[in-house]
């Protein structure tokens, strides 16, 4: 399987991070779901386990599975800041 990274996506948290380290967000353009499983570092992972419901982040993407709807966060993209619960932040997309 290739793993492909994306461009900065925005997503928003739908339902916050589990005890599994799962959490599902949609993303802003296409209103899809997609369920984030893995994270780069322990760090990343710990700051988006703090968000809230509704927060709307820039973050990379890649695949972390072949069939399923699971993502791995590569990065969040700090140069943008986030919108809090059900307000977009501005970015340079």
């Amino acid at each position: 399987m290739s793993v492909e990274t994306t461009a900065p996506t925005r997503v928003v948290v739908r339902k916050t991070m589990n005890d599994h380290h799962t959490m599902t967000v949609e993303v802003e353009r296409s209103n899809e779901t997609r369920h984030l499983v893995d994270y780069a570092d322990a760090d990343l992972r710990d700051t988006l386990a703090a968000l809230p419901p509704g927060t709307t982040i820039p973050v990379s993407l890649s695949r972390a599975g072949a069939r399923s709807n699971v993502w791995r966060v590569e990065s969040l993209h700090r140069g943008a800041s986030a919108g809090g619960p059900d307000r977009a932040a501005p970015t340079s997309d």
